[in-house]
């Protein structure tokens, strides 16, 4: 990321408060118990639901995209440092003549977490890239920019949680990451750490809804930036 990966996520998320504006950025974060409805049975109408839900969360006008459950997802290996991560495709974002798309994977339904996360990145592809925010050629980090308003959205604990997964490997022979997101859980630490303080939050009650690595960097990270 340019400058650095806190140099970038602070100038992006304060480019998206001047950009979307900051009463955006004080609303009560979503919670899981908050946006999951008790009884979630992983169906595709109660999926729809759920994305309906996110809507809402980003000011997204009922309708406004086409939403698919036929995304068929292939990996790719990516290296990152000494560790292969395989990313695989979850949703997609596409632009239409009449209205645009998003199109998710049909195992997302099973995981109400990780389709939010991915639904609402998606979503941010609509905000930024659909609303003429930014352009692909003038914001080649675009992608980790849509990670970064889900944040600023309140959605940040679900694409923390669901950034990193290890699945077994086709040979049987142990695990291999799996990378849902562009952003990784340092970055998110980050991320979430330089959202709480712009919210004025030194201990986030919140905090406990994330997986224990994001939720040490994150208080790692807020006591650096309150000293």
């Amino acid at each position: 990321m340019p400058g650095g990966s806190r140099r970038w996520i602070r100038s992006s998320m304060d480019w998206l408060v001047a950009e979307f504006g900051r009463d955006i950025l004080l609303r009560p974060i979503a919670l899981p118990d908050d946006v999951i409805p008790d009884g979630y049975d992983g169906s595709r109408a109660a999926a729809a639901e759920l994305c309906g839900r996110v809507d809402g969360r980003m000011d997204l006008r009922p309708g406004q995209c086409g939403l698919s459950f036929e995304l068929n997802g292939v990996r790719r290996p990516a290296n990152r440092g000494t560790t292969v991560v395989v990313k695989e495709q979850h949703g997609r974002w596409i632009r239409g003549t009449d209205q645009n798309e998003i199109h998710l994977s049909p195992a997302l339904t099973a995981d109400p977490v990780a389709l939010i996360a991915i639904y609402a990145h998606e979503v941010g592809h609509e905000l930024l890239l659909g609303g003429g925010r930014i352009s692909l050629t003038g914001r080649p980090d675009h992608e980790p920019l849509t990670d970064l308003i889900t944040v600023f959205y309140g959605l940040g604990i679900f694409t923390a949680n669901a950034a990193y997964e290890r699945r077994p490997r086709p040979n049987g022979r142990g695990k291999q990451a799996l990378a849902r997101g562009y952003l990784r859980e340092a970055a998110l630490s980050e991320a979430l750490a330089y959202y709480a303080m712009l919210r004025g939050e030194r201990r986030p009650a919140w905090e406990r809804h994330l997986d224990p690595p994001v939720r040490r960097g994150m208080r790692n990270q807020l006591a650096i930036l309150h000293r």
